[in-house]
């Protein structure tokens, strides 16, 4: 009755670590110097897309897979599994958390990792395992038993979390630093649409025409090999100099 509302009001917390990140942490080296040079530019909108169209397009694309596997980890497996399967609330809920939970440690593993070796290379392997793993998912769920759903469900999230994990720090030095901001912002957004938006509609969509999980799985490997796509046209940003003035 009540403990919904508990994360609601968790989140002020986040509000006052917002604050204090924007009141404290300095600006990076790349803007002050555009902003020493009176360089900035008035309206970013119009700048990204006359300059970085392409990277807008093909990077939101790229991304849109992570909202894919993680709409079919946290809203839809929710539903099948307690809808289809038979499992109850209370069980799925705890797949989800305990698999989030995990993504939490993963995340900057994988970030840290695409550090040493590269964004593309990490997130190409996440995107593989999604299509890999999409199949696999839905037979360990279709058991019915809650040990192998797990399972299940933390193959899919460590697939997401090597997707997911580069991901900001890759999309953000596609764009120089005049519009970097605004560029990660409209790229991202894209994805959302994409990915995050169509999810729900299409995997609902699918199973009710088919009644089974493997055609949603099949719309999570189409979904992984468009962003693998637009993912190789675009260019490895990692240990290149993305402040020169060519890159706007």
């Amino acid at each position: 009755a009540w403990g919904w509302r508990i994360p609601f009001l968790g989140s002020v917390l986040l509000i006052a670590l917002g604050l204090y990140i924007r009141l404290n942490i300095h600006e990076t080296p790349s803007f002050k110097a555009v902003e020493k040079t009176g360089e900035q530019v008035k309206v970013p909108l119009f700048e990204v897309f006359r300059k970085y169209w392409k990277q807008v397009l093909l990077g939101g694309v790229a991304t849109m897979s992570t909202g894919t596997s993680y709409n079919l980890i946290v809203a839809f497996g929710l539903t099948y599994g307690t809808q289809t399967l038979g499992f109850s609330r209370g069980e799925m809920l705890t797949v989800v958390l305990v698999s989030c939970a995990a993504c939490i440690f993963m995340l900057p593993f994988f970030g840290a990792l695409s550090d040493r070796i590269g964004r593309k290379p990490i997130i190409i392997g996440g995107i593989i395992a999604e299509a890999l793993v999409a199949f696999p998912m839905f037979w360990l769920m279709d058991t019915k038993e809650l040990p192998l759903v797990f399972a299940g469900y933390l193959l899919l999230m460590t697939a997401f979390a090597a997707n997911y994990g580069p991901i900001a720090t890759f999309l953000a030095e596609l764009f120089g630093t005049r519009v970097r901001y605004s560029g990660l912002s409209i790229s991202y957004m894209l994805s959302g649409l994409l990915g995050s938006a169509a999810t729900p509609l299409v995997t609902t969509a699918l199973l009710s025409m088919t009644g089974k999980g493997s055609s949603v799985a099949w719309y999570m490997v189409g979904s992984a090999v468009v962003s693998l796509v637009a993912l190789l046209l675009l260019t490895e940003t990692f240990n290149k100099d993305i402040n020169t003035k060519a890159r706007g």
